[in-house]
This record gives C-alpha cells, structure tokens and sequence, in this order.
C-alpha cells in the first residue's frame, strides 16, 4: 500500500471529495483517506504521479510520504501555501462591496427625499419607485450569475 500526505483538506466532505477522485484513476484498487492524519492509503498498480494529480485536480495537495526528506523545504512549503490559499474571499469582498455601493443609490432614490429630503433627478419625477426596482432586480440578477 502507497501511503500520501494529503493537504487542504478540512471536513468529512473534503476526505470524500479526494477518495472519489483517486478511486476514478485507472489501476487504483481501494483507496483509504483519514482525515485526522491528512493521509491517503492507496492499493493499485496507478502511479504515484497519477494519484498526486488526481488530488490536485480536486483542489488539494499530495505528496508520497517519506518523498518531502528528498523535496527541498522552500518547495514543499509553497505546495502547501498554494493548497491552502483562500480563492472564494476575492469574489465575495467584490459582491459585497459592489451590493453595499448599490445599496446607498437605492436607498437616495427610494427614500432620501423623503426621509433626508433630498432632490430627485427631473427624469425620475413620478415613478421613481418603478424606476428604482428595474434597476434593483436588474442588479441582483447581474450579482447572481455575474456579467
């Protein structure tokens, strides 16, 4: 049995995710994946380059155990960081940021002239609230399934 670091994962989820991925590459046999260990067992004639791909393909990282004595320290940490670096963040800071801008147009036309009393554009004269919620549902449809 080969035996693998895996690293990235973090729930029962994630241990499921990598055991699919290694049990669909050719000539693996039985795959065995701990999630308190961050190990992989693995029994087959699949190469080990093979298998490590299969786990990096899934968005987690892989090494054979006893390979990071032969890897150089600098090259196993960056694995490591590059496994483990947060891609979700980005896009979420930019929803949220663009959603909190939307919002302070939307409350100036929907109620600042008549909370804060604060003129309306000439064009918006009467049907501003109609105007206000094309624009809206527009937006949110733009934010949920992007440009």
């Amino acid at each position: 049995m080969d035996k693998y670091n895996i690293t990235g994962m973090s729930c029962a989820a994630c241990q499921a995710h990598v055991e699919k991925a290694v049990s669909k590459v050719p000539g693996v046999e039985s795959v065995s994946v701990s999630l308190l260990t961050n190990s992989m067992g693995v029994e087959g004639s699949a190469s080990s380059e093979a298998i490590v791909k299969a786990v990096e393909d899934a968005g987690y990282g892989a090494a054979v155990q006893g390979a990071e004595e032969n890897q150089s320290s600098a090259n196993s940490l960056e694995a490591q960081e590059k496994a483990l670096e947060d891609k979700e963040s980005p896009i979420l800071k930019r929803r949220l940021v663009t959603s909190g801008v939307f919002l302070l147009v939307l409350m100036y036309f929907s109620m600042g002239h008549t909370m804060f009393h604060l003129p309306l554009p000439k064009f918006l004269d009467g049907n501003h609230i109609g105007i206000t919620a094309l624009v809206h549902r527009a937006w949110i449809h733009w934010l949920q399934w992007g440009p």
